[in-house]
């Protein structure tokens, strides 16, 4: 049997398997010896040190996302509103005041002169259209005293009157006017780029 043994392996082939005997022997000694035995329930454990100091504490998350509520339900009507609510009427005996302009740029109405106009918005309306009157300039308190006591520079009208006080004037007059609840639209005539301009009041 060693003659077959020597044969098959030969001088090197036993010295190999020697070695490689022995090197397992080894490597199951030193296993053996680190993990403390065959069962690793008997492997010592490393003891668990003492806690250490709390840490600082961290930078504040973002805030969440808010989620809007259902709406409440509406609230009573409130008070009427003075002197006048919005889309109401002028109170009687209440005045309103502005300026106006009227050029004479139309066609021509007469020799040398031209058609011209202008419109006043009273910004609220009337209960019914006014009467309209024109003070020419510098006729303050002499022309519709009693339906315009205003002047051109304080104008005033009496109640169910629009006045029209005149600053300037280089030749125009009034043809015709067109009063309404909400304004008044007037026709003139005058001399061709003549403008005329003034001041207005209307009471309700």
């Amino acid at each position: 049997m060693r003659s077959a043994f020597n044969r098959w392996f030969g001088a090197p082939g036993v010295i190999a398997v020697v070695a490689l005997v022995f090197a397992m022997s080894g490597g199951a000694f030193a296993a053996h010896q680190y993990l403390g035995g065959s069962n690793p329930r008997y492997r010592e454990k490393p003891k668990r040190g003492p806690q250490g100091p709390r840490g600082p504490q961290g930078p504040q998350g973002p805030s969440g996302q808010s989620v809007r509520g259902a709406d409440g339900p509406a609230g009573p009507q409130g008070p009427e509103g003075s002197p006048w609510t919005a889309g109401g009427v002028l109170p009687s005996g209440k005045t309103l005041a502005g300026t106006w302009i009227a050029p004479a740029i139309g066609n021509e109405v007469a020799p040398g002169k031209k058609e011209g106009g202008t419109a006043i918005s009273f910004g609220i309306r009337l209960l019914i259209p006014p009467e309209v009157l024109v003070i020419g300039e510098g006729k303050e308190g002499n022309e519709h005293a009693v339906e315009c006591p205003g002047s051109l520079a304080l104008p005033r009208a009496a109640k169910g009157f629009l006045c029209l006080y005149t600053g300037e004037n280089p030749g125009l007059e009034l043809v015709e006017s067109f009063p309404f609840a909400t304004g008044a639209l007037l026709k003139l005539k005058g001399p061709a780029g003549a403008t005329a301009a003034g001041t207005w009041a209307v009471t309700a």
